[in-house]
């Protein structure tokens, strides 16, 4: 992983609490829903609290895997 600031959209890169709170989930949540769907962090920085580095999510890679798990959603056909 590299540290950089932006995504490939130009916009910022996001923690994982701030990935998960844009899906409505909580950092586990989120961190299972993206290894189910591939989605691998843009980078990382250091944890201002010691340990493990803090992993940064590009949103465009986010956005792309929920609209790929729409079009695979099937629309229900009222009768």
């Amino acid at each position: 992983m590299t540290s950089t600031s932006t995504g490939c959209d130009g916009r910022p890169l996001v923690t994982t609490a701030q990935a998960a709170y844009s899906l409505g989930m909580t950092p586990k949540q989120f961190r299972d829903w993206a290894r189910r769907r591939a989605v691998t962090p843009a980078g990382s920085r250091p944890n201002p609290n010691r340990g493990q580095a803090l992993a940064l999510w590009d949103l465009a890679d986010i956005a792309a895997a929920v609209r790929r798990q729409e079009a695979r959603t099937p629309v229900c056909q009222g009768a």
